[in-house]
């Protein structure tokens, strides 16, 4: 049975498109295993500075009283979403010493960076660390845009295929199926084109809140507290042991009652 020739030109293109996907994801090993040779690499693919992509990240460790962290933690978020950033996550723990911790996660464009920032170290809060990291993601960023690039090539040679007159209802199904399949990786990669702009076109900065107990001068008052809230605790346990105790007893109450009667008055015609 002959083939149509469409349909040799579907399979040809299929098996280009499969080698090139294939071929391309061999640089990221090579980035991993040789930080160094990624480095060169990335210079020698992108010798302009502009073309860099480098996702930055701050992080912020602060000592402040526990009774400011929930306030300085909603000022923070107000100043960021003030500014444009966008919070990834928050978190705000009450322990039972009395100490509140917290922390915040957010992106903020370059720009807005350096004054939040300074807001972030503001008193009352008291810098505890600060870190700073740099990733570079220019590889993983052009290795993205090479594979969507062919995969757009690919899709827009299998749509003017569908549109061919001539073409036999089976080439129509095998084209539509491979265009599918097309799409969908292409959606996938401009997700994740979209993503790796997203954390170089930001600076990611985490803070962590401390918020220590509330000191007299330089005595901390923690341990009496802690001391009083467990014999309060303890106070409580033992009142619920004593009810839990009537409980139990006073459906006998009447027995022992009757008991006592009975003894009593059969004591009294001894007597007599």
């Amino acid at each position: 049975m002959r083939h149509p020739p469409r349909l040799w030109i579907i399979l040809i293109l299929s098996l280009a498109a499969l080698a090139d996907c294939r071929r391309q994801p061999q640089l990221m090993p090579i980035a991993l295993a040789a930080p160094a040779g990624m480095r060169s690499m990335a210079m020698a693919a992108a010798p302009d500075a502009d073309n860099r992509r480098i996702a930055f990240s701050e992080s912020f460790v602060i000592e402040l009283p526990a009774s400011a962290v929930e306030t300085t933690q909603q000022k923070t978020l107000e100043r960021c979403l003030a500014a444009g950033c966008s919070v990834l996550n928050t978190r705000l723990d009450r322990l039972r010493d009395g100490s509140v911790e917290g922390s915040i996660s957010v992106r903020i464009a370059p720009d807005k960076y350096q004054a939040f920032a300074d807001a972030v170290v503001a008193p009352p809060a008291r810098l505890v660390s600060h870190a700073e990291t740099a990733e570079d993601k220019t590889i993983p960023l052009l290795d993205i845009e090479k594979r969507l690039d062919a995969q757009i090539g690919l899709r827009d040679r299998l749509a003017q295929m569908l549109k061919q007159a001539g073409t036999s209802v089976g080439d129509l199904v095998a084209v539509e199926k491979q265009l599918a399949d097309v799409q969908g990786t292409i959606e996938s990669e401009t997700a994740q084109r979209d993503y790796l702009r997203t954390i170089t076109d930001t600076v990611k900065v985490d803070v962590s809140y401390n918020g220590l107990v509330q000191q007299a001068g330089p005595v901390d008052l923690s341990p009496i507290r802690i001391a009083f809230d467990r014999f309060v605790q303890t106070l409580i346990e033992s009142f619920g042991d004593m009810v839990g105790w009537v409980a139990y007893a006073l459906p006998w109450l009447p027995l022992v009652a009757l008991g006592g009667w009975a003894a009593s008055w059969i004591v009294r015609r001894l007597k007599r």
